[in-house]
């Protein structure tokens, strides 16, 4: 049993430290009064979400404010103008009239008047202050009211704030007797009429009955308050709250004889001052805005109507819990929190459950309160979020030691299997290594260039032959984008790396860029590892390209002299027949028509050879005019080099374009291919324009450029092959050539060719 109760005891450990630590420090914060300022806040906040309640009819105000003084012409207002005013009153046969204003002094022009009103009205109540001010003074009761014991006091209670929270029913005066508040008097008059007397509850009197509701004395240390001033007796205000407060009349309506029918009668009628001048401002716990404060004889009232709803309509009065049920209270909520604290499984779930029970613990007191009772929000409060989170804390705590202890273990186990898998893991990187050096060593000696790219293109390994063709080594992949490298040209990049992701294994000849700034005849074929890798295979095809260069070269060769096997002989054929012809016709003219024969045999050698010509020229054409016209071989030619340079090429046609013969289209063509090249190559022009005119009697083509320059007086005879052989074409062809060229002002070149 003692071994149970044990681990139950460490079970709840912290719940049973947290509890007597956090409700024993908010027990000793409350003694000392520190949360006495933040209670009456709460409770004040409690009077402001009452709901609003109808307005009693039982009282009625008259009122003075700055514009009553100002009719008046004067203030305190004269003896004879406050006895018209109750005269007035006295007519609509109120049951008690209470006089809010002080009236020890006469005040001119006086008379004989306010005395007699004084003495003929028993149910007016006046008032004189009891309570001494800050300069020690009292000011007393009008006199002969004083004899006729019509006087209650006009003292009203204020907390630290200056907030009226409590009221007196009577205090004792300088000469110890007992009065009424002003408040106070005229509800117990007002009750007495209706047969409604105090009935004592104990020997002392401090606790009666009133109607129906009964009264206890507001001692030091109730509700919220701690040692305040008890003196009197005192309760706590449980004022009504009005949405537009008491019926008021205003003082010069009064006197004017503006005064609505029994709007007094046998009601409660209280004359106070209103007026913002005179300072007789009190703040309430519904009191929120500086501009709405009530007046004192509004506070009067408001005493006086909490006294008739308790005693004549059943309306509670604001009572409190003993202090050992606000302890227990307090203690409850700090245990409450200290097991939600220790059982929760996260902080998360501890402030959920902390938000939950802070609403139902305000919604609870809340509920009391408008029922009647004050209970105390501001230390359960703290008792419930400060213990559940100092046992959750403190649970957090001991769970990180235990956790720190097994991690101790963890780490421990962990560090001896470590030291295994760091001994085998040596001995497998040792075997990788042995491998992927086999691996490097065959892949290496692979006759073909092998890469290893992701899907974004990016490649990832290459092998020797790779570095050795290309010059690209496997540090330098690592910084640039080699497809973006091997070509300039975004139209064949796109194609690189279609052909690349496509994996299709089909083989694609490419041109490649070196690192060197070469290029390189390959072909490659890719294929597909997994879902992000992939492998491409390429061929050095430079040798084969050479070859077929090699082959049309020899093409090219064979077919020279077969036209000079052909034609040579055909036309020499020609010509001996000719010759002969010539010769008989003239020696002998009637061979003559044995010649004709001999005609038609040239004829024929001629047609024959014209027909060679034309295979021969056909076969000899430029390939950029093979399929089409001078106009669209320049645009081809343009486009080419477009994509093979970094200068902007501009290619513009005006007119409609017609056909040339072969070998002058041929020979513009090569003077435009020489030009281009020129300017590409050493002009170092940022931009250059081709333009191709056709006009009716004439060609002409132009080729500009904003490069470099130079003189051309300054052309050495020997060298500058390529504007020689410009030349030379442009006087085969009976063409004009033009170049106009400065150094620093760019070069153009023009060549016009007539039609014919």
């Amino acid at each position: 049993m003692w071994t149970t109760l044990k681990q139950q005891i460490w079970r709840w450990s912290g719940v049973l430290i947290t509890v007597p630590s956090i409700a024993g420090s908010l027990l000793v914060l409350r003694l000392t009064g520190t949360l006495q300022l933040m209670e009456l806040i709460a409770l004040d906040q409690m009077f402001r979400l009452r709901p609003s309640e109808p307005v009693d009819s039982r009282i009625v105000l008259v009122t003075i404010d700055e514009s009553d003084i100002n009719q008046l012409g004067q203030w305190p207002m004269s003896d004879a103008v406050l006895a018209h005013l109750i005269s007035s009153i006295k007519q609509q046969q109120p049951r008690v009239i209470g006089l809010d204003i002080f009236r020890d002094l006469p005040v001119e022009p006086s008379d004989q008047a306010l005395a007699k009103v004084f003495t003929t009205t028993p149910n007016l109540i006046g008032i004189e202050n009891v309570i001494k001010a800050a300069n020690g003074e009292v000011v007393p009761a009008p006199p002969l009211l004083k004899q006729r014991d019509q006087v209650s006091a006009s003292d009203l209670l204020l907390d630290r704030d200056g907030r009226v929270r409590r009221s007196l029913l009577y205090l004792r005066t300088q000469d110890n007797r007992s009065i009424f508040t002003l408040g106070a008097r005229l509800a117990f008059f007002y009750l007495d009429k209706q047969g409604i007397y105090r009935q004592p509850l104990n020997p002392k009197q401090t606790k009666f009955r009133l109607g129906r509701a009964i009264f206890t004395p507001l001692q030091p240390n109730d509700g919220g308050y701690l040692g305040m001033d008890a003196g009197g007796y005192q309760i706590l205000s449980n004022f009504p709250k009005f949405r537009h407060g008491f019926h008021t009349i205003a003082l010069t309506d009064v006197l004017q004889g503006r005064l609505p029918r029994d709007l007094m009668r046998d009601r409660i009628v209280l004359i106070g001052v209103t007026a913002e001048s005179l300072k007789d401002k009190f703040f309430t716990s519904y009191t929120t805005d500086s501009t709405a404060v009530p007046a004192g004889v509004e506070v009067h009232a408001l005493l006086t109507s909490q006294l008739l709803s308790a005693a004549l309509d059943g309306r509670s009065l604001l009572q409190t819990w003993s202090k050992p049920m606000e302890c227990l209270w307090i203690v409850v909520w700090s245990t409450i929190g200290a097991v939600i604290g220790w059982t929760a499984s996260s902080p998360r779930q501890t402030v959920l459950k902390i938000l939950l029970l802070g609403i139902a613990l305000c919604g609870g007191a809340y509920g009391f309160f408008l029922v009647g009772w004050w209970v105390i929000i501001v230390p359960p409060l703290l008792a419930l979020v400060g213990s559940a989170i100092t046992s959750n804390t403190y649970l957090l705590w001991e769970n990180l030691k235990e956790y720190a202890r097994t991690l101790e273990q963890k780490v421990e186990e962990r560090t001896l299997k470590l030291e295994q898998e760091i001994v085998e893991r040596k001995q497998a990187q040792e075997t990788l290594s042995q491998q992927k050096q086999l691996l490097q060593t065959i892949v290496d000696h692979i006759p073909v260039m092998i890469t290893l790219y992701d899907v974004t293109g990016r490649v990832e390994f290459i092998n020797h032959q790779f570095e050795q063709i290309l010059g690209w080594s496997a540090t330098d992949l690592h910084n640039i984008d080699l497809v973006a490298e091997c070509s300039s040209d975004s139209e064949q990049r796109q194609q690189i790396l279609d052909h690349m992701l496509a994996a299709t294994g089909t083989w694609l000849d490419l041109k490649i860029r070196t690192k060197d700034d070469r290029f390189v005849n390959t072909a490659w074929a890719n294929v597909q590892l997994d879902n992000r890798l992939f492998v491409g295979i390429g061929q050095d095809i430079s040798d084969r390209k050479r070859a077929e260069a090699a082959s049309i070269l020899e093409e090219r060769n064979r077919m020279a002299r077969e036209i000079h096997d052909t034609l040579a002989q055909s036309f020499t054929g020609i010509l001996l027949q000719v010759g002969a012809a010539t010769q008989v016709l003239a020696d002998d003219r009637q061979a003559t028509q044995e010649h004709l024969e001999m005609l038609e045999m040239i004829d024929e050698l001629a047609r024959l050879g014209l027909s060679e010509a034309r295979r021969s020229v056909s076969a000899l054409r430029p390939q950029l005019l093979e399929e089409g016209n001078l106009h669209s071989a320049l645009h081809r030619l343009v486009t080419q080099m477009r994509a093979a340079a970094d200068t902007a090429l501009f290619y513009e046609i005006k007119g409609t374009a017609y056909s040339l013969p072969a070998e002058v289209e041929n020979n513009l063509l090569r003077i435009g291919q020489e030009a281009l090249t020129n300017a590409i190559k050493y002009a170092d022009a940022a931009e250059i324009r081709v333009e191709l005119v056709y006009d009716n009697t004439q060609c002409i083509l132009r080729v500009k450029d904003d490069g470099r320059g130079f003189g051309v007086a300054t052309i050495p005879s020997v060298g500058g092959f390529g504007l020689l052989g410009m030349s030379e074409r442009a006087e085969h062809l009976r063409a004009q050539l033009t170049i106009q060229s400065e150094p620093g002002q760019g070069t153009e070149i023009v060549v016009i060719v007539n039609r014919e």
